[in-house]
């Protein structure tokens, strides 16, 4: 299968091409599943802090600080990335990030609060700053015809791949992630964030041998440099703002119901702990499960959203979402919380492949790591109000249960401001390249 490529490369967009690029969720999912969500969140409540409310608190201001600094840089970083022509240049000093510091994770333990909390921080800008630039490419590799199913095809190897990275960590977090750990089981806990780096390095070397450098680099003008002129492009873009009005509209509806996502996935496996009292065997359970049903629902979803369009998609994913949170709050046993994970894994797996291969399709190939840039302050722009509020009202009350019930604000919200998106005017003005600069 080819797909015929972008504007500003005459080389045809090959299956080896496109599996380099699903492979970069293949890596980094490892680093989502294992170290944001199902080992490393409990291992640093439970060994590293062993206070859980106060640990609620950090990792959720630890979500908070990193989705910021993205925020702030990934704009400008994009618009210079299409300037140069060097995406994959600056997708591999992601990569190199995330591998560096989450092997560094191998050196908390007990105790090392801020240790932990600043090398996550910093493991973790890579892996959020990484997803801006991998996700720029799909406007080159992809049509309206296979958008969607190319983005799921993606998400769903990654939730697989969460799977095999689990399996094999497995073994070093069983009966280890525990209070009161001895000098023995932390030991060996500790091993996981280095094969979780392992892993990761090994899974992201197709990506970047076959995935095309897409983008074309210019030569700078006389006086300037690419900071400079990253910035006026940026300017540039706010300037004509008008030109791509849905894109903006599908950013803010993104902005808000993508912070109910993230919440949910900085929380899952502390609220699973500690609320409904699962230990890691059943943890294990439960992710296998969601992951299998997200990948599922990833591509699935994706072939749906090819065929009925990208926004209905989205808004049957987060009614997923809404009933959730809603069963996770009325949750008090073992198996009420696996039908949580189910739906979970049906929203998570859709809600978010959808979203790119829409925006893919609202873009404008020229500025795709600028555009898809804004997509990151759109994800993270609000991204640490969700964890902030999690954190806080679980502390306050001392219960999870109303801040599980709260994030669902944000899904409802995000489909009423969903509703104002008009796909097909989205669709049409990317194939007008953004005007000129003055």
């Amino acid at each position: 299968m080819t797909v015929t490529p972008d504007r500003t490369s005459p080389a045809p967009v090959t299956k080896r091409e496109i599996f380099g690029w699903c492979m970069y969720d293949v890596a980094d999912s490892a680093f989502t599943t294992i170290i944001v969500t199902v080992l490393y969140a409990p291992y640093y409540s439970k060994v590293v802090v062993r206070d859980p409310q106060q640990a609620d608190f950090l990792w959720g201001l630890a979500a908070s600080v990193s989705e910021f600094f993205v925020a702030l840089l990934a704009p400008i970083l994009g618009a210079i990335a299409d300037f140069s022509g060097s995406r994959k240049k600056f997708l591999g000093l992601c990569s190199t990030t995330i591998v560096l510091f989450t092997a560094s994770l191998w050196f908390v333990g007990p105790g090392m609060t801020y240790w932990g909390f600043w090398l996550y921080v910093v493991a973790n800008i890579g892996f959020a700053g990484g997803g801006v630039f991998i996700d720029s490419f799909l406007p080159g590799i992809s049509n309206e015809s296979n958008a969607g199913q190319i983005s799921g095809r993606k998400w769903a190897m990654g939730y697989l791949s969460g799977l095999v990275c689990l399996a094999i960590c497995y073994p070093f977090a069983a009966n280890n992630i525990v209070d009161n750990a001895s000098a023995e089981q932390v030991s060996t806990a500790r091993l996981i964030p280095v094969i979780v780096a392992v892993y990761y390095a090994l899974a992201v070397i197709p990506t970047f041998v076959w995935l095309r450098e897409r983008s074309i680099p210019q030569a700078l003008p006389p006086g300037e440099t690419y900071l400079t002129v990253g910035f006026r492009q940026l300017s540039h873009t706010f300037r004509n703002i008008r030109q791509y009005r849905e894109l903006f509209k599908l950013l803010i509806a993104f902005l808000v119901y993508n912070d109910g996502v993230v919440t949910v996935i900085y929380f899952a496996a502390l609220y699973a702990t500690t609320t409904i009292g699962f230990t890691a065997g059943d943890l294990t359970i439960m992710f296998i499960a969601l992951n299998l049903v997200a990948a599922g629902g990833a591509f699935g979803f994706g072939w749906v959203a090819d065929r009925i369009g990208q926004k209905k998609t989205i808004y049957i994913s987060l009614m997923f979402w809404i009933a959730a949170v809603t069963t996770a709050y009325f949750s008090y046993t073992k198996a009420s919380f696996y039908v949580v994970a189910v739906l979970a894994g049906l929203g998570l797996g859709s809600c978010q492949s959808v979203t790119r291969s829409l925006l893919a399709l609202f873009t404008p190939k020229e500025n795709a790591a600028e555009f898809f840039g804004f997509l990151g302050i759109a994800g993270k722009a609000l991204a640490f109000l969700g964890p902030i509020i999690f954190g806080t009202i679980s502390k306050q009350t001392g219960s999870q249960r109303p801040a599980i019930l709260a994030v669902g604000a944000f899904f409802i919200i995000g489909m009423i401001l969903l509703s104002f998106v008009n796909e097909e005017r989205g669709k049409a003005a990317a194939q007008v390249p953004l005007r000129a600069s003055n």
